[in-house]
């Protein structure tokens, strides 16, 4: 499918700058035609005596000049001297604008960005970081994107995002997009390597951060996992798996996508941490009446320090603190659950 290409757009002081430039140029034209005209001087003569009235330099007059002429020439200053300024004006404008807007910009951003608190990080701006960034957003997250290039930085700020103009494998830059406080981070950059500096360098920082990672090359995903990534993701990889699957049952691939994304706002698939003192901790499955009270209904169960969850459990299944809980249910259903119904 063909993405047309974004044309750059011009700023305010960047158009004033060109319009200014316009009157100019329209000016030094109507001046060089009235002298040809009005005194019948040549081009040259003509061009010359423009260039000395507008300028305001003074340098004499190349022939004397007639009423006609010198009623023009009182025009033209008044004129070429109101567009000369305007013209200025409108580059100093433009260049202090542009300089001290990007500062501003900055620094408010960086205040924005100070203030949030259990946020997501996506490192990189491109196909595979724009579509984290929507999802986490549909869901309601608070996010901060890192992105190096400035086309697509400024396509990131367009869309309403936090972003930090940086280097993600920069320590400084992680920090400046507040890791210290963040609940994770998704490094989805080009480069196998950098996702690989990124998730050693966010491992130092913050050794107890959720990390997710990208990755290209298969034998990346190991090394991934070990400088510290939770989860490696290859989107070849999770692309291949998700046709094949759409091809055998798409209904139930339609579903799922659904339920884990904003596009089914009646149901919701999400997981819930069994904290100790809650009403389900300690409790079987039964004892809960988890379906009776809320409507939401437990898909699967995580045991603690087991790897495998268990489908569909029976009612007799003990949950203890640790366990990480699969529930399907309206958003209704679920606030109902948060709430310790």
């Amino acid at each position: 499918m063909y993405t047309p290409v974004k044309k750059p757009e011009i700023s305010q002081g960047g158009r004033h700058v060109v319009t200014s430039l316009f009157m100019l140029l329209a000016v030094m034209v109507g001046g060089v035609l009235g002298y040809i005209l009005i005194e019948g001087m040549d081009f040259t003569k003509a061009l010359y005596m423009t260039v000395t009235v507008i300028s305001t330099v003074g340098l004499g007059e190349v022939q004397p000049l007639g009423t006609g002429g010198i009623y023009f020439t009182i025009v033209l200053i008044v004129t070429g001297v109101s567009a000369m300024l305007f013209f200025m004006a409108s580059v100093f404008e433009f260049i202090l604008g542009e300089y001290l807007g990007d500062i501003w910009g900055r620094r408010r951003m960086r205040s924005n960005i100070a203030k949030h608190e259990d946020h997501y990080i996506v490192c990189g701006y491109g196909r595979v970081g724009r579509s984290v960034a929507e999802e986490l957003s549909a869901q309601g997250k608070s996010l901060v994107v890192i992105e190096m290039e400035s086309e697509h930085v400024r396509d990131c700020a367009d869309d309403g995002f936090a972003v930090v103009h940086g280097d993600a494998t920069d320590s400084e830059v992680l920090e400046e997009s507040g890791i210290e406080k963040a609940a994770g981070l998704v490094s989805a950059l080009r480069s196998d390597a950098d996702n690989l500096y990124v998730v050693l360098s966010a491992r130092v920082i913050r050794p107890d951060i959720l990390l997710v990672a990208r990755a290209d090359q298969p034998e990346a995903e190991e090394k991934l996992m070990l400088v510290g990534a939770d989860r490696v993701i290859s989107p070849h990889h999770i692309a291949g798996k998700r046709m094949a699957n759409l091809m055998i049952r798409p209904g139930a691939c339609d579903f799922l996508d659904a339920a884990v994304s904003s596009n089914l706002p009646e149901y919701q698939l999400t997981e819930l941490d069994v904290m100790a003192g809650t009403p389900l901790c300690s409790k079987s499955i039964r004892e809960t009446r988890l379906r009776e009270k809320t409507g939401v209904t437990i898909l699967s169960i995580r045991k603690k320090r087991q790897e495998a969850f268990n489908p569909n459990p029976s009612p007799d299944t003990m949950i203890e603190e640790g366990d990480i809980l699969i529930l399907i249910g309206t958003p209704e259903q679920m606030a109902g659950v948060e709430a310790g119904e």
